[in-house]
């Protein structure tokens, strides 16, 4: 995703070195380490962001399931499928943060400090414990200490147990910036806010969701404290209005390769993407202990979700969903192309509908794409649908099923909120048989995987089937009835250098080749079998019991 951006790398920054006659001759109009104000910074460090967030929630969409890849023996989509990450899989969200983001924090800090805006600056604290939790929750260990020192380019990594210690510290300090009164030449947050377009209270919430959140994967750990999760939650975003939504502007136009403003999700979904059963299965609710009913209903969603193709007679049909759990991913689906001429597609595998919106010039709709997906879609990146799925996790582990199934409920509803549903739609479907309406019947798995909808396409849909072990047992075993997420199971094409044991389940993502190729040793030091292929299915601090 191409954005405007000011890097400042580490020889940059080691200039300010250099005689003093040079900073005297500083343009106004070309970035350098002390050329920007704060509130010009912001905007790319959001977009870049962004762009490693989302990009690590593609790559997770594929270990989760949610996507599948046409077949290819190497291409990366395909072997995330396989939950094989490759350098060239694990590379970019890396790169887009430490390089794109992370490197412009604390000049964007230092420039607000001069004229009072301690909105950039709590907004900049939390961009800083968003990203690295992501990073380390992604790959397990980052450097964190030393990743900002110029001189220092060879930095030490810090497991993510460190680097959780300094996060939740560094949000509440980014709540007592925000609750500061601005200096008098400090720019209002608005101007640099593409998030939450500079309402400060809004950024309050993100940061006590962020609370809530990562204090949530913690229920592995003696630390997980329930009442903490909840009292964040009591102060995070309660309603679709106060979520952190990223809203992408772009030429509507899909026949134009024109993606600088795209969506993430539209960029990083290819023709090649597909969707999975096991996706379908859960917004239609056809799975093992799903709600159901005489009074069962089409989730709303659906439509938004599930890509459409047009028939010849200008109907519509859905596209079928790939089996993970088949021989199908051995060899196919096979990748098709439509031709004009003859009105047609190359192949049957045509039914397996392009993930990405296109349209034929003689205007046939070959792939509606997805609510996700199109190229001006949203990014869904904190919401208050999620905080009610947190708070119902917790009220179900206390005890509290009332409370479990009212924000159960409330998270399906927010989530239709914010994709556009009809309230009325919302109301039917909410008091349908699809539902789970009896307190006594509620599961951690109606919860779960009503959250594994709400969350598609990013990263922290991973995080909780790794925290809830996939759907297996005690002893790491598929188990259908015992386990949260039902029918994800092993792949058949599974990457069994990383995965020989049956019990082996994808537990972080391989390290950024860059730190194998230049910081190796640092590297091994703190994960001595990093170059190891069974390194994917060591799991990271909170996920190990």
């Amino acid at each position: 995703m191409k954005k405007i951006v000011y890097i400042i790398s580490a020889g940059a920054l080691m200039l300010s070195s250099c005689s003093k006659w040079l900073d005297v001759n500083d343009n106004p109009n070309t970035a350098n380490s002390t050329v920007p104000a704060a509130d010009q910074r912001l905007p790319s460090i959001l977009a870049q962001f962004a762009d490693a967030y989302e990009s690590g929630g593609t790559r997770a969409a594929h270990i989760t399931q949610q996507l599948a890849n046409v077949y290819s023996g190497s291409a990366r989509n395909y072997n995330l499928s396989r939950w094989f990450s490759d350098a060239s899989a694990a590379n970019w969200p890396w790169q887009a943060w430490y390089v794109n983001t992370a490197v412009n924090l604390k000049p964007m800090e230092v420039a607000a400090e001069k004229v009072g805006a301690y909105h950039y600056i709590g907004v900049g604290k939390i961009m800083k414990a968003w990203g690295f939790g992501f990073i380390a929750d992604f790959y397990g260990l980052a450097p964190y200490k030393d990743f900002d020192k110029a001189d220092n380019i060879t930095p030490s990594f810090d497991d993510a147990e460190y680097i959780y210690s300094q996060i939740i510290p560094l949000l509440d300090e980014a709540i007592i910036d925000l609750n500061k009164t601005q200096g008098p030449a400090a720019p209002a947050l608005s101007k640099g806010d593409t998030y939450n377009g500079g309402d400060v209270s809004k950024w309050i919430k993100l940061a006590y969701g962020l609370k809530a959140r990562f204090l949530s994967h913690l229920n592995k750990k003696s630390t997980y404290n329930p009442e903490a999760v909840l009292e964040a939650l009591g102060k995070a975003a309660k309603t679709a209005a106060e979520s952190t939504v990223y809203q992408y502007v772009d030429d509507p136009d899909v026949s134009s390769d024109n993606t600088d403003k795209a969506a993430l999700q539209y960029v990083n979904t290819s023709a090649s993407t597909r969707v999975t059963q096991l996706y379908i299965n859960y917004i239609t609710n056809n799975y093992t202990g799903a709600p159901s009913g005489n009074n069962n209903m089409l989730d709303p969603r659906y439509a938004l979700l599930i890509p459409q193709s047009q028939e010849k007679d200008g109907s519509f049909r859905f596209t079928k969903g790939v089996d993970m759990s088949s021989n199908i991913v051995l060899s196919g689906p096979a990748s098709y192309t439509y031709t004009e001429k003859t009105n047609s597609f190359t192949n049957k595998d045509s039914i397996y509908i392009a993930l990405r919106e296109s349209k034929a010039t003689n205007g046939r709709v070959l792939s509606t794409g997805t609510w996700y997906n199109h190229k001006g879609s949203k990014g869904l990146f904190v919401t208050a649908a999620e905080m009610k799925f947190i708070e119902a996790e917790i009220r179900l582990r206390k005890g509290q099923k009332d409370l479990a199934l009212q924000a159960y409920k409330d998270g399906i509803k927010i989530h239709m909120e914010l994709m556009g549903v009809g309230n009325q739609e919302i109301s039917r479907f909410l008091n349908s048989s699809s539902v789970v309406q009896d307190v006594g019947k509620l599961t951690m798995s109606h919860v779960m995987i009503q959250k594994y909808i709400a969350l598609s396409y990013s990263p922290e849909q991973w995080v909780d089937m790794r925290r809830m072990d996939y759907c297996t047992d005690a002893n790491g075993n598929y188990n259908e009835q015992s386990g949260i997420y039902k029918g994800f199971k092993r792949v058949p094409h599974v990457y069994t250098q990383s995965y020989p044991n049956v019990t082996d389940w994808p537990r972080r993502f391989a390290m950024a080749s860059y730190e194998l190729n230049f910081n190796k040793a640092q590297l091994i030091k703190a994960a001595p079998t990093a170059e190891l292929p069974t390194y994917l299915n060591e799991p990271v601090w909170w996920d190990k019991k």
